[in-house]
C-alpha cells in the first residue's frame, strides 16, 4: 500500500509540474492531474475504506456549500479531494518521520525540471519575465503561483523533517526564494506555518502589529481619494476582480473543469459570497472553526497541524478554491495539516531513542 501510494502521489507531482510548464504563458487545459488525483481518491477508499469515508465526511460541508451554490463540479471535487486526503497524508507524515531525504531532492528535482528544459531551450524569458506587471522568476512554468507552489512542496517536508526543536533559525531565510518567484501568497503562506510553528508567541504578537498598522494604512489611504486604484494596484489587481465578481455574482465563475471554465476570483471566500452567498459563507467559517478544534485535539503532529491549517485558510484569501484537486499547494497543506487524523496510531519521532515513550507531540 505504502509503496503504491507513493508511486501515486510523485505521478501526481510528475503531471502537475508538467501541466504547469510553459515558455509562452500559457497552461494546459489537460485534465490529467485531477484523473490522478481521482485515482489516488479510489485506491485510498479501496485500502482504506475507513479513513477516506471518515475524510468525506469531515468534509462534507464544504461538498454542501459548493453544491448549494451550484458549482457542481467543484463539488465532485472537494468529495474526490476528501477521499485522497488519508492516501496523501499518510504518504507526505511518513516522508517527514522516516527522513525520507531522497524522496525530498527527487521532488525538488522535479520541480526544477521547467527550468531546465527551458534553459535548453534558450527561452530565458521562461526563465526571467515581466509577463505578470514586474519581474519575476517564472522557473519555466506560466505562472509565479504554479512554480511557487511547486518548489513549496520539498521546502515544508525538508522543514518538518528538522523537527521544530532542530530547526536551524535559517529555514526562516528559505521562504525568500518563493517570494523572488514572484509569488507573495505563496511566501507568505509558508512563512505563517514557520512562524505559527516554530515562533507562536512572537509570530501572533507580530501578525496583531502587522493588523493594527494595515488598519492605519488603509484609514489613511482612504482618506486620500484614490484608495480603490492604490489597493488594486497593490493587490495586483485583485480588488478590481472581487468587485466584479461581488457587482455581478451570476457571471462570476464556470463550472466544467475539463474545458477550462473555472473560478479565477483570486479569493475563496469572494467565491463564496457570489456563488453561496453570506449563508455559504458563514457555514464554511463555522465548519473551519470546528476543524480547528478537532485538529487540537489529537495527541500527536498536534503542534504542526493548526499553524498548516491558518496557512491553507490565510492562502485561501488570496487564491481560487481552497480543496483543489488541481493545487499542489492545497493537497500539501491539507495532507501535512491532518496527518494526525488518519494515523493509524501514534508515530514516533525520528529523532527520539528507541527505548523512549512516544511524545505527545512529535513535530
Amino acid at each position: 500500500m505504502d509503496t503504491c501510494g507513493r508511486l501515486l502521489f510523485f505521478a501526481y507531482f510528475v503531471i502537475y509540474v508538467a501541466s504547469n510548464a510553459s515558455t509562452d504563458y500559457e497552461p494546459s487545459t489537460s485534465p490529467a492531474k485531477h484523473v490522478v488525483m481521482l485515482a489516488i481518491a479510489m485506491f485510498s477508499l479501496a485500502t482504506a475504506p475507513n479513513a477516506a469515508l471518515f475524510s468525506l465526511l469531515v468534509f462534507l460541508p464544504l461538498v454542501a456549500v459548493y453544491a448549494v451554490g451550484s458549482l457542481y463540479t467543484y463539488a465532485l471535487m472537494a468529495a474526490v479531494f476528501a477521499l485522497a486526503l488519508p492516501l496523501v497524508s499518510r504518504v507526505l507524515q511518513k516522508t517527514v518521520i522516516e527522513r525520507r531525504r531522497n524522496d525530498v531532492l527527487l521532488l525538488l528535482l522535479v520541480a526544477l525540471i521547467p527550468a531546465l528544459s527551458a534553459l535548453r531551450q534558450g527561452e530565458l524569458d521562461a526563465i526571467w519575465s515581466y509577463q505578470y506587471t514586474r519581474g519575476r522568476l517564472l522557473m519555466g512554468y506560466w505562472h509565479p503561483k504554479e512554480a511557487a507552489a511547486c518548489f513549496a512542496l520539498p521546502l515544508l517536508l525538508y522543514v518538518l523533517m528538522q523537527g521544530k526543536a532542530r530547526m536551524k533559525n535559517l529555514l526562516l531565510l528559505a521562504p525568500l526564494g518563493l517570494w523572488v518567484i514572484g509569488s507573495r501568497n505563496v511566501s507568505f503562506a509558508v512563512y505563517l506555518f514557520i512562524g505559527l510553528w516554530r515562533f507562536p508567541k512572537t509570530t501572533a504578537a507580530l501578525l496583531v502589529a502587522l493588523a493594527g498598522a494595515a488598519i492605519a494604512a488603509l484609514l489613511f489611504i482612504f482618506s486620500t481619494g484614490d484608495a480603490f486604484e492604490l489597493i488594486n494596484e497593490l493587490s495586483s489587481l485583485r480588488l478590481e476582480v472581487w468587485s466584479d465578481a461581488l457587482s455581478e455574482p451570476g457571471g462570476a465563475a464556470g463550472d466544467d473543469l475539463l474545458v477550462g471554465s473555472r473560478l479565477a476570483i483570486d479569493s475563496f471566500y469572494i467565491e463564496l459570497l457570489a456563488s453561496s452567498g453570506l449563508a455559504g459563507l458563514l457555514v464554511f467559517l463555522a465548519w473551519a472553526s470546528a476543524f480547528y478544534r478537532l485538529l487540537g485535539r489529537k495527541r500527536y503532529w498536534r503542534a504542526a497541524s493548526r499553524p498548516l491549517l491558518i496557512s491553507v485558510l490565510f492562502f485561501a484569501a488570496f487564491d481560487s478554491g481552497i480543496v483543489s484537486t488541481g493545487n499542489v499547494l492545497h493537497v500539501t497543506l491539507w495532507a501535512l495539516a491532518t496527518a494526525g487524523l488518519f494515523a493509524r496510531r501514534p508515530v514516533r519521532h525520528q529523532y527520539q531513542p528507541a527505548r523512549a515513550p512516544i511524545p505527545s507531540d512529535p513535530l
